[in-house]
């Protein structure tokens, strides 16, 4: 089988790297065509694809970049390690900006000679709106895990932005799963200005040689009557305020049947009458609302007893009695009189263990008997119960076990650090650590390694989570997907809702595809110039890591150097300034001047800014700075970048303007964030914005109207 692989024979990847899987090749191919979203199971090889699109506009795009984007900065380095390990190009045109590389320092990369950005979406959303950079001269941009973009996620305006900005954009964005709801999938591809759609799954033909089967088990397990007693009582809490409830014509379905989607419903319901109602009225509303808060929290405690078991119960209700003076919700519970005879049948049961731990740990002494080397995954859906089956798993012999979180701390349950996570992930590698308890942290993109068994202790009515889940099994051999349910409980229709969310997903994506618009792309294509033969490189330079922390000491001192140029830069260009008096200087000028001396433009821009923010130069004019001190004390230092803008007249996809009423300056609709109807001969306003040059031509940036002056 290894003698026959056939590898991908490509000027940009290493040889021997990376396998010819037709499915990548052809995804890969259409992906520089068009904007295009890849639907594809998780270890199918997303990351690869992108990868190969990229290399085509790294051979024809040279002078262009290109960007990857990932929600989290483990994410990014993955990515950034992935692409090191196939691409035959220079270490220094590869580039990592995470939150921790200091704003001017990003300019300052930003603006340099490297080709391939790895960035999270948040930085990259920052430093468009603060002008630190433009996709101008971007060829092609990657949004992974793109069923994110959603509403006010930093995708959207990025994708915004890419599309206004760029002549000719090319956007790859790539999931395993974007949902089974239609409107959002919708949306999510307009958002992304999505234009085809590759989805493939296992059983497609071009994707079945390259994948293992995943053998899918449901174990049910029947609730003892000690919990059921329990749960007894807490229904009879719930459906007291439930009727309450429905008195006051909050909900209206039978008590049985009502759902957590109901209750918060009901919620946003209230929330509305509230904010029109008035007087005596409002007195009613909010003990409504205060009832409704307080039938969520019981209706979570039934489930959590339910779905995860006591331990997970009991460290929920000391939470609410620790809270129950700040919250009237968890007051209203804890002073009903059925919380005392709750909590006596609590603390009688509290060594009773949910049947489901039983089942968990049977399933993985079996699982080690016939596979000592054995690697397990397990998800929760909290942390406490991840905490609880991690202590029961370490009664087993010849089980090493870890709990696998995020990074926050939650109620005296410190996180992860991004160092320590990698080191968890590095010792279940190498067989130190044989089964993870993990949450939701390992479901999306981090580099699990090789698994052999998945253990859902819980269904999960998602069907984006239930395909992360499942696919971290079946990578390298046949895996295995256990999933643990309590008969009659909400674990049996979160159980079939993610099986019938999966198959509605694939059924809308389907009819997808024809209903999509091609985006009006400015100009023409970029003329071809291929990579110089100097910059593929000859040799290998990456040294795989798993760690992922952000900074190297190489790094650390980059910056550190950057930031002594930056104040070395700022005290001469003070002095210059100080020396030209009242005038001022030329910002181009001294751009100009600093190039013959060595200083290239972004430390330049970084030191003026630098100076502008500790109020020792300003800005008479939008291409001068002058010292603060050769302001007359008469006059008042000028609103920085607000200029006053005159509509001369308007043409097809453009406007003529008179600035300051010194200058004519073109503005187009991608550079204009205000309201359309300024834009019309003799309309005058004041507007916050940036001044540049399009060749010899004068244009204005327009960010935001801050006065309308006449018409």
């Amino acid at each position: 089988m290894e003698l026959n692989k056939k590898f991908v024979d490509n000027p940009l990847i290493w040889p021997e790297t990376v396998e010819t899987r037709l499915y990548q090749q052809t995804i890969a191919e259409k992906a520089c065509q068009k904007n295009t979203m890849v639907i594809l199971p998780t270890a199918l090889g997303k990351t690869v694809i992108s990868a190969l699109a990229a290399t085509h506009f790294l051979i024809n795009n040279w002078n262009m970049k290109i960007l990857i984007m990932a929600p989290t900065r483990p994410l990014v380095f993955q990515h950034k390690n992935t692409f090191s390990k196939f691409l035959r190009i220079k270490a220094e045109d590869i580039i990592v900006l995470t939150g921790k590389v200091p704003p001017d320092y990003r300019s300052h990369l930003w603006e340099g000679d490297a080709k391939v950005f790895f960035a999270t979406p948040q930085v990259v959303r920052n430093d468009l709106e603060s002008g630190r950079l433009s996709l101008k001269n971007f060829s092609f941009i990657v949004f992974d895990e793109c069923h994110r973009a959603r509403k006010n996620y930093a995708y959207t305006l990025v994708a915004k932005k890419y599309v206004e900005q760029a002549r000719w954009p090319i956007i790859m964005a790539t999931t395993a799963s974007p949902g089974s709801n239609q409107e959002k999938i919708h949306q999510t591809c307009r958002d992304l200005f999505i234009e085809q759609i590759e989805f493939r799954t296992e059983d497609d033909p071009d994707v079945t040689p390259y994948i293992h089967r995943v053998d899918v088990e449901w174990k049910q397990v029947d609730l003892p009557e000690e919990y059921k007693e329990i749960g007894e009582i807490l229904r009879n809490i719930l459906w007291e305020r439930l009727r309450r409830l429905q008195s006051l014509g909050a909900i209206k379905k039978s008590l049985r049947y009502i759902t957590r989607r109901d209750l918060l419903e009901a919620g946003e319901d209230l929330r509305k009458r509230l904010a029109e109602a008035s007087g005596r009225w409002k007195g009613h509303l909010y003990g409504a609302i205060m009832l409704q808060a307080a039938s969520l929290t019981i209706f979570h405690a039934l489930e959590l007893l339910e779905t995860q078991g006591t331990y997970s119960l009991n460290r929920f209700l000391k939470k609410v009695e620790k809270n129950r003076n700040l919250k009237k919700s968890y007051r209203n519970i804890v002073i009903d009189p059925r919380y005392l005879l709750l909590r006596n049948h609590l603390d009688k049961t509290c060594d009773l263990n949910h049947p489901k731990v039983l089942a968990l740990k049977e399933e993985v002494m079996r699982h080690l008997r016939s596979n000592p080397s054995t690697r397990i995954l397990i998800f929760a859906q909290y942390r406490d119960t991840a905490t609880h089956l991690v202590n029961e798993l370490k009664t087993i012999t010849n089980v090493c076990v870890k709990r696998f979180v995020g990074q926050a701390s939650k109620d005296n349950d410190p996180g992860l650090s991004q160092d320590e996570q990698a080191q968890i992930l590095d010792d279940f590698r190498a067989g130190r650590l044989n089964v993870l308890v993990a949450t939701c942290i390992a479901e999306e993109g981090l580099d699990i390694p090789v698994v052999n068994l998945v253990i859902f202790y819980e269904p999960v009515p998602s069907e984006i989570r239930y395909i992360q889940r499942k696919g971290r099994t079946g990578r390298k051999s046949v895996g295995k997907t256990v999933i643990l349910a309590t008969k009659e409980t909400h674990d049996i229709a979160y159980l079939y809702a993610s099986k019938r969310r999966v198959k509605k997903m694939r059924g809308i994506i389907a009819n997808l595809g024809k209903q999509l618009e091609s985006i009006t792309r400015r100009k023409t294509k970029p003329k071809i110039e291929l990579i110089p033969e100097s910059k593929i490189a000859k040799e290998k330079s990456f040294i795989p890591t798993q760690k992922t922390a952000e900074k190297t000491e190489v790094e650390v001192e980059k910056a550190k150097e950057f930031a002594g140029e930056v104040n070395r830069a700022a005290k001469s260009l003070w002095m210059r300034v100080m020396k030209a008096g009242a005038k001022g200087l030329l910002i181009e000028d001294l751009l100009e001047e600093s190039a013959l001396d060595g200083c290239s433009p972004s430390i330049v821009r970084a030191a003026i800014n630098h100076l502008t923010k500790a109020d020792q130069v300003y800005k008479p004019s939008w291409d001068r700075i002058a010292s603060v001190t050769s302001i007359s004390p008469k006059t008042e230092k000028r609103d920085k970048d607000v200029y006053t803008v005159e509509i001369e007249k308007v043409l097809p996809r453009k406007a003529v303007c008179i600035i300051d009423n010194k200058w004519r300056a073109r503005l187009v609709p991608e550079e204009y964030e205000g309201p359309p109807n300024l834009i019309k001969k003799n309309m005058k306003f004041k507007a916050r914005g940036t001044l540049h040059h399009e060749g010899k031509t004068l244009c204005i940036q327009v960010l935001k109207v801050t006065e309308i002056l006449s018409a």
